[in-house]
């Protein structure tokens, strides 16, 4: 009986050790291959995101207008812009005369400034051509 016993604990203690790091890889597969699945989905939501606000900037000038105007510092011609400070905050300092840009940024804005429409086109124009600009850093 004692024997049956012993033999029985050393095939399942045989069994453990053969199968046991096999099961460990199943498992960390498993865990990547969730969250690889997780990534895919995150990326499938940012990727509808992006394909909307593509489609938006394509069809919509006035969209379009702004995001040149917030995220690229475009401006229309004649404009200044003016950063206005809460009462007691500091006061921006004028900046110095604008720097030209190299000509990379300037090709750059161009194509933007052609995907405006024609009357657009002739309103926006960069901070850089803009000689004296008030910001609060």
């Amino acid at each position: 009986m004692i024997r049956h016993t012993i033999s029985i604990f050393v095939v399942l203690a045989a069994i453990f050790v053969l199968y046991l790091p096999s099961y460990l890889q199943m498992q960390n597969l498993r865990d990547r291959n969730e969250n690889a699945e997780k990534r895919i989905k995150s990326l499938e939501v940012e990727n509808a995101k992006f394909t909307l606000e593509r489609e938006r900037l394509k069809n919509d000038p006035e969209y379009f207008e702004k995001i040149a105007r917030e995220r690229m510092g475009l401006i229309k011609e004649d404009e200044v812009i003016y950063k206005v400070v809460p009462p007691g905050g500091k006061t921006p300092e004028p900046v110095e005369e604008v720097k030209k840009p190299n000509p990379a940024k300037i090709a750059v804005k161009k194509k933007i400034l052609k995907k405006l429409s024609p009357k657009k086109s002739k309103d926006v124009k960069s901070t850089v051509e803009k000689k004296k600009v008030l910001i609060k850093n």
